[in-house]
């Protein structure tokens, strides 16, 4: 060890010894300025810790550049793989961090057809392959980061779920403090459920208003998105959207059609209502114009509110959540009635132990019309969760529907990720 290196670490021990005899030889008047300066001396003692690992990083560095034999080759352990350590392991710091999400699905439906019209569900009765995800994560550089992630579902056809860049700094200052880029196909940024993949949902189906205003795919588009924080005393960000106006159900897009795009506009607050409770209040507008002859307008507005509790002395076995959505779309089709709907959701999510919550949901829709008529729809669910890698989910729901039959649903779900679990939506 070098002398520069062995100053460094008697420093670190001196100040260490010097703190200790400070808070014992002085009596301080109060006993919040003993916890200042607690973490005053701990805050001194990681960043000398820093220091004496950045010295021995340099010197590990300068010894290796006085080398000069040539670098080492690569070795292999039985069947071919490279050991840690070698100059491969080096290189397998810029691969992307991989992961795999897998959902079974399997249950009863008094109608099928009619469960899948409604949620959006490729569902038979019996046990089914619902669908895997593949994500790939990684940073483009010190300005990009890169997500891609490819759905394969039960008849095994692989679709682009999402594929974007984000940035939240470009040289130059070209980006503005505070805001954040993002470029290619993504889920539009309206309302909370449209932003989550299958696997994140809270329900194993998705609300009535969200499968009838955007379909089983939800509003994904390619664009651009550009996001500023607001500079105020709580969380606010306005969230500015410029897609392609892809989706089917509300542009009635397709393949020969040409696109004529579409905005899309969200404000979300956050608040802080106490240490173990937040509330946030979301507000969303979209419109663009549809793929009929004349190409007329679709629009669509929505309001979200959720409320989330998890008390701090027991994080890990309590927590609350209610989120609730209102959505209201139309699309003009010239001489022809307006497609109109609206409708909504509100839900109660309890976590009452460690592994298991308890949930309950009710859909509404046809508020204040809809063109098939109004329906309802009440979900109970009992979920068992091992770990943040899995899931067992129980569900039953019962539909009425004032065109139509009542129907049944009873499903089974096993939710599973393996690789490297990136963070969901908040």
């Amino acid at each position: 060890m070098s002398s520069f290196k062995k100053k460094s670490r008697t420093i670190l021990v001196l100040s260490a010894v010097f703190s200790a005899a400070l808070f014992h030889g002085t009596a301080l008047p109060q006993q919040s300025e003993i916890e200042f300066l607690k973490r005053q001396l701990g805050e001194m003692q990681k960043q000398m810790q820093k220091m004496v690992e950045r010295i021995e990083q340099l010197e590990r560095e300068k010894a290796a550049d006085k080398t000069s034999e040539p670098p080492p080759q690569v070795q292999s352990a039985p069947g071919g793989t490279p050991k840690p350590g070698t100059v491969a392991g080096v290189s397998s710091a810029f691969n992307p961090a991989i992961s795999v999400n897998g959902l079974f699905l399997g249950g009863f439906s008094s109608s099928p057809r009619t469960t899948n019209r409604l949620t959006g569900l490729d569902f038979h009765n019996g046990f089914n392959f619902q669908e895997a995800e593949f994500q790939f994560t990684a940073d483009v550089d010190p300005y990009w980061k890169a997500n891609f992630i490819l759905a394969i579902d039960r008849g095994g056809e692989t679709e682009l779920e999402e594929g974007y860049v984000t940035s939240e700094q470009l040289p130059y200052d070209l980006l503005p403090r505070n805001t954040s880029l993002k470029l290619g196909k993504f889920f539009a940024g309206f309302g909370k459920h449209n932003l989550l993949h299958a696997h994140q949902f809270p329900f194993i189906d998705q609300p009535l208003v969200s499968q009838s205003a955007f379909g089983s795919e939800g509003l994904k588009e390619p664009g651009v998105s550009l996001a500023y924080l607001l500079p105020s005393s709580w969380f606010s960000e306005l969230t500015f959207q410029g897609v392609a106006g892809e989706n089917e159900s509300l542009f009635r897009f397709s393949e020969d059609a040409k696109r004529r795009g579409a905005y899309l506009g969200h404000w979300k607050n956050f608040f802080d209502l106490s240490d173990s409770t937040t509330l946030e209040v979301g507000n969303s507008y979209l419109a663009g114009r549809n793929s009929d002859s004349r190409h007329r307008l679709s629009q669509a507005v929505g309001l979200d509110v959720t409320l989330k509790w998890r008390p701090l002395q027991m994080a890990t076995e309590r927590a609350l959540i209610w989120q609730s959505e209102y959505m209201y779309f139309t699309r003009d089709r010239g001489r022809e009635p307006f497609t109109r709907g609206g409708g909504m959701y509100s839900s109660l999510q309890y976590q009452f132990a460690r592994r298991w919550w308890i949930q309950g949901r009710y859909d509404l829709l046809g508020v204040p019309k809809f063109d098939d008529g109004r329906k309802h729809r009440w979900s109970t669910l009992l979920a068992f969760v091992p770990s943040e890698f899995s899931a067992i989910r129980l569900q039953h729901s019962y539909t009425t529907q004032e065109r139509g039959s009542p129907v049944n649903q009873l499903l089974l779900q096993l939710n599973f990720t393996i690789g490297s679990h990136p963070a969901h939506q908040y």
